[in-house]
């Protein structure tokens, strides 16, 4: 997949369900400039405020990608990062792709110890 269209399926992945926060994993593989996706399941206690994806296939995916953006949806707030947002991501050292399904923006968060090639941020804002 290209970014746009990365982009398009994870859009459709986050207005699948309405009423709880929808996560997964976007991958890029340099040796075939392509990106992909993979929906995770929520398993929060509180799916509606938060998500939380299981750390083996977190592991597992991070394993087969050359890069790794951590993508959820806000179905109720707009599209900015929060507290809990920004500080999973900087212990991660993963970027944040958020998706609100109020205002049908989306936000990329980079945290500042970030692992990510900057090029493949960059790709993606561009094609938001």
């Amino acid at each position: 997949m290209n970014e746009k269209e990365v982009l398009k399926e994870m859009i459709n992945i986050c207005e699948s369900n309405n009423f709880i926060e929808i996560c997964g994993f976007i991958g890029y593989q340099k040796n075939s400039n392509e990106f992909l996706i993979e929906q995770q399941e929520n398993i929060s206690e509180d799916p509606a405020k938060f998500f939380l994806i299981s750390p083996v296939n977190y592991l597992l995916f991070k394993d087969k990608v050359d890069n790794l953006i951590v993508f959820h949806s806000h179905p109720s707030s707009n599209e900015e990062p929060s507290e809990m947002d920004i500080k999973i991501s900087d212990n991660c050292c993963d970027p944040f792709l958020i998706y609100s399904l109020v205002s049908k923006k989306i936000h990329i968060y980079n945290p500042k110890n970030s692992i990510i090639d900057v090029s493949i941020l960059e790709r993606l804002k561009e094609a938001i």
